[in-house]
């Protein structure tokens, strides 16, 4: 397990040069991050928070999330990457972060939201949506995204990688569910469709961890 990051770190260089000189061709590669320093932050915009705030809703971390205190700014490990290595490019697919939730609750009620992907295809957030009636739904699109800093690479010392993501916009389902579960007045849902839930870091480093779980929350 001591050589993870060194096998990662060549495991790219070798699926990007076995592709010839060809930079048409790519190959998807997939790595478990479960042992390696890979870290998403969601930061909830601040004036959504306030918003929040004074609706009496709030959001506690769930399974593997870390609040950092705040309780508007979450730490979730990223258990899982997806992506196309050709000769000359690296273009993100897929990330996953399973076994962590978040809990948006308010006095009339809550949802939950656990076991999140990435879904760069499409930019959408997704995650296993838990409503009211007990109802869980799987691979839930949640927000879609914006990026705004794209897939940085560096192998020096061992593979890291970074992105940012923002305009955290809940989609059109998700509003329907935050609406229903969270029993909002029907002001607080006509602001739904603008309300920028925040922004979300990817920061992979080479260090290794241990005790994490990347069995999915229920």
């Amino acid at each position: 397990m001591a050589s993870i990051t060194s096998f990662t770190r060549h495991g790219l260089l070798a699926a990007g040069l076995s592709l010839g000189a060809s930079a048409a061709m790519a190959l998807p590669i997939t790595i478990p991050t479960t042992f390696i320093d890979a870290e998403t932050t969601f930061k909830f915009n601040s004036d959504t928070a306030d918003l929040m705030s004074i609706l009496g809703i709030g959001v506690s971390a769930l399974g593997n999330t870390v609040d950092d205190g705040s309780h508007w700014n979450f730490m979730m490990p990223v258990t899982q990457v997806s992506l196309n290595v050709s000769l000359f490019s690296l273009k993100p697919l897929s990330g996953a972060a399973s076994g962590s939730g978040l809990l948006i609750h308010s006095d009339g009620g809550a949802l939950s939201l656990a076991n999140f992907g990435l879904d760069f295809k499409r930019n959408v957030l997704t995650a296993d949506l838990g409503t009211v009636d007990g109802k869980i739904t799987k691979s839930f699109d949640v927000f879609s995204f914006t990026v705004t800093q794209g897939l940085h690479l560096a192998t020096k010392g061992g593979l890291s990688m970074q992105m940012q993501l923002d305009n955290m916009m809940l989609t059109q389902q998700a509003q329907s569910a935050f609406a229903w579960s969270l029993a909002l007045d029907e002001i607080a849902q006509a602001g739904l469709p603008t309300l920028n839930f925040g922004s979300l870091s990817v920061d992979i480093n080479p260090s290794l961890r241990f005790g994490l779980s990347s069995k999915p929350l229920v």
